[in-house]
């Protein structure tokens, strides 16, 4: 599973201070455009072999038909299949992003998360040192390019952005890993497919 990434993120008081609360979401007229278009593509496209696949389920020539060539069958189940997981994949993703947000509680040596959207409430919570480090990422897209400092888990749904910048510098960094009493960590972490714990080095001292 990969780790969920928001565009805002609200910092309550001070970040460099216990304890720290979090409000992560996403910006709603960003995600318009995609929306827009996977809709369209998907009411183009996938509706269309949808409707068919419907009408071929009733139609009793039409399931004779599919009988009597079933590699026929075969090609237009993949083809539903594909185009159902190039568009409405993408689609969904890009729907939950915006309608999603997320709370986070960093306090007493404990992580709370809550991810809300409208049809679901999920808390899920952990001791700080279940958590790896703290790691520095740089992030691109169409707004252009910025900074992330990343608490960074080995399960990497479970990694969390702390804070966002154009620039986040090594004394910022270091003020939240001894803050957090954990280690920097490299980015790559946030990237490796073996979701394996990376032995702790040991932590900044507060």
């Amino acid at each position: 599973m990969h780790r969920q990434s928001f565009e805002v993120i609200e910092i309550s008081d001070d970040p460099y201070c216990l304890p720290i609360t979090i409000r992560q979401s996403n910006a709603k007229l960003t995600k318009l455009p995609g929306l827009v278009l996977m809709t369209a593509l998907a009411a183009v496209i996938v509706l269309p072999q949808l409707g068919f696949a419907v009408y071929a389920l009733t139609s009793a020539d039409v399931r004779s038909a599919l009988i009597r060539h079933p590699s026929t069958a075969i090609e237009l189940a993949l083809a539903l299949v594909f185009w159902a997981g190039l568009i409405v994949w993408p689609l969904r993703n890009i729907l939950m992003a915006a309608i999603s947000d997320r709370l986070v509680d960093i306090r007493s040596g404990e992580v709370k998360v809550l991810d809300r959207t409208p049809f679901s409430t999920v808390l899920w919570e952990m001791p700080l040192q279940n958590f790896e480090g703290v790691a520095l990422h740089t992030r691109t897209s169409l707004s252009g390019v910025r900074q992330e400092a990343v608490l960074v888990h080995p399960n990497r749904s479970r990694s969390i952005i702390l804070m966002t910048a154009d620039r986040i510098g090594q004394p910022e960094l270091d003020r939240l890993c001894q803050l957090l009493d954990l280690p920097v960590v490299p980015a790559s972490r946030l990237y490796d497919l073996a979701d394996k714990p990376l032995r702790r080095q040991n932590a900044v001292a507060a």
